[in-house]
């Protein structure tokens, strides 16, 4: 899996991190769909199509900014 951040960058990515473990928990107690949805949303935030914020633990979804060059674009 690609990552939001160049591989020789010092930055750590806690939504990365954190999505990862959620994913292994909930296969740990046999909620598949749970794995699964979280699965894809970490797949849709590395490529950048969204962003997650974490609100008490739980992850939700907000639509990605624009990029510099596609707001530098309009």
């Amino acid at each position: 899996m690609i990552g939001r951040y160049p591989e020789d960058s010092n930055i750590i990515d806690f939504n990365q991190i954190k999505l990862l473990a959620m994913i292994e928990e909930y296969a740990k107690l046999g909620r598949a769909d749970m794995a699964e949805a979280i699965w894809h949303a970490l797949d849709s935030y590395m490529v950048g199509d969204i962003d997650i914020v974490f609100k008490n633990g739980m992850p939700y979804v907000l639509k990605a900014d624009k990029t510099l060059d596609e707001k530098n674009e309009e």
